[in-house]
């Protein structure tokens, strides 16, 4: 059986692609900041836009195909642990990367959180956007259970809980949601928990981090009523059972968005399927980039 039917990406294999995005990065002076950034390949510039500093595997295998054939370019955001750093910062943030890597205009891909960030970015800037990739990500963020997740982060945001919340509870609650899926997707091949352990365990301070980096972004975000100015050409790529981006979300994204290029559900086990489904998400991203300038075409769904 190949590698690419086992039932699960296995240590070597994630290792592999860990030290391969670690082994890229340089720092990299962006204006008034240094940033690790990684710049590789020559042709046309695709731009990552990053999650949680040690996650950035997700786009590990993506990354390696674009850049045969594109100047692939991925920046390690810096995260926050004293001041709130909130959707508007972290797309000025993605403007400096731009104009310090003299980059006008450029396709972006943008996996959950990090999508978000581009939505913000997009709408703030929309001719430095040749096109944009949208991975797991629907207008807005309601999660469930609704509305007490939302009254949970209103007080993580308000009290100093992240003095007292022990760091082992937060990941296993949040891990708990990148592997959560329908009893009956027994899709292969799946990201095993201890390798998502690993990588959440390297975040230092990681209550402080949730509540100034990543609290900022996924409480407040909601673009519904601004998708009209969403004009340039966009992929959505989803799976069906995904908790934290709801398939229906995305489907109503898709359909509201006044140049969606199209839209793909695949199948996948885990909120992470851009990574452990690369073979088939890569492929789509490759076809929309090669015809990222057309104007519209109309919805498609693979299941």
């Amino acid at each position: 059986m190949s590698k690419q039917l086992d039932p699960w990406i296995n240590d070597v294999t994630f290792h592999n692609d860990v030290q391969y995005i670690e082994s890229l990065w340089h720092q990299t002076p962006l204006g008034s900041a240094e940033l690790p950034v990684i710049d590789i390949g020559r042709g046309v510039p695709v731009v990552f836009v990053p999650i949680l500093e040690h996650l950035e595997f997700v786009y590990a295998r993506q990354m390696q195909v674009l850049s045969r054939s594109r100047r692939v370019l991925l920046y390690r955001r810096q995260e926050r642990r004293k001041t709130f750093f909130g959707l508007s910062e972290r797309a000025e943030e993605l403007r400096q990367v731009l104009d310090g890597l003299e980059l006008d205009q450029v396709d972006l891909v943008a996996h959950g959180d990090a999508a978000m960030v581009l939505f913000e970015f997009a709408l703030r800037y929309p001719q430095r956007c040749r096109s944009l990739t949208i991975i797991a990500q629907g207008a807005d963020y309601r999660i469930a259970p609704h509305p007490l997740i939302w009254w949970l982060h209103e007080l993580y945001i308000r009290l100093p809980v992240e003095y007292v919340l022990p760091a082992s509870f937060l990941r296993t609650a949040v891990i708990n949601y990148i592997l959560s899926h329908d009893h009956d997707n027994r899709t292969r091949p799946a990201l095993p928990r201890h390798l998502l352990e690993e990588q959440f365990a390297k975040i230092s301070q990681w209550p402080a981090v949730y509540k100034f980096s990543v609290l900022p972004i996924i409480h407040f975000f909601n673009i519904r009523k601004r998708l009209s100015g969403l004009t340039m050409p966009i992929l959505v790529i989803n799976r069906a059972d995904d908790a934290l981006a709801p398939e229906a979300k995305t489907r109503w994204l898709a359909k509201h968005l006044p140049n969606c290029a199209s839209y793909h559900v695949v199948s996948g086990r885990e909120r992470f399927f851009m990574y452990s489904r690369a073979e088939t998400v890569t492929p789509l991203i490759e076809a929309f980039l090669l015809t990222r300038n057309q104007r519209r075409s109309p919805l498609k769904q693979l299941q």
